[in-house]
């Protein structure tokens, strides 16, 4: 099963784990499309270059809300884990509280700029940190 949208009740329990006002990390794990598919249709672009697109728009959105990439690259392998498994690239993101990161999942301007994402992706992992 592929994993590529929020899902609101796994968001409702970290809201209520994660101190309202402490800063945090996201790991994200990406899988990208062959071909990105948006609204179900294959397109002409790559997944790579699909979530290419949403890497370019949600920066400049992350750096409105005091959030920001702490580190991303390609993921070279599993070490412990199912053999099959893989995933392309891997990312730190930085959010300033829980409540940040909910209003950027509930904005209907991220929520356009989140269209490339789920065009791009087979399955992703988003895993609350506390650092």
């Amino acid at each position: 099963m592929a994993y590529t949208a929020i899902r609101p009740e796994v968001l409702k329990a970290a809201f209520e784990t994660i101190p309202a006002d402490t800063p945090f990390l996201m790991l994200n794990m990406l899988r990208f499309r062959e071909k990105a598919q948006y609204d179900g249709q294959e397109s002409e672009l790559s997944g790579r270059d699909a979530y290419g697109l949403y890497g370019k728009q949600a920066r400049a959105y992350l750096a409105k809300t005091n959030a920001e990439v702490v580190i991303m690259g390609p993921a070279h392998g599993t070490v412990i884990g199912p053999e099959d498994e893989h995933w392309d690239v891997v990312m730190f993101v930085r959010y300033p509280s829980i409540a940040a990161f909910v209003a950027m999942a509930n904005d209907p301007e991220y929520a356009e700029i989140a269209k490339h994402r789920e065009a791009a992706l087979a399955d992703s992992r988003l895993i609350p940190v506390l650092a």
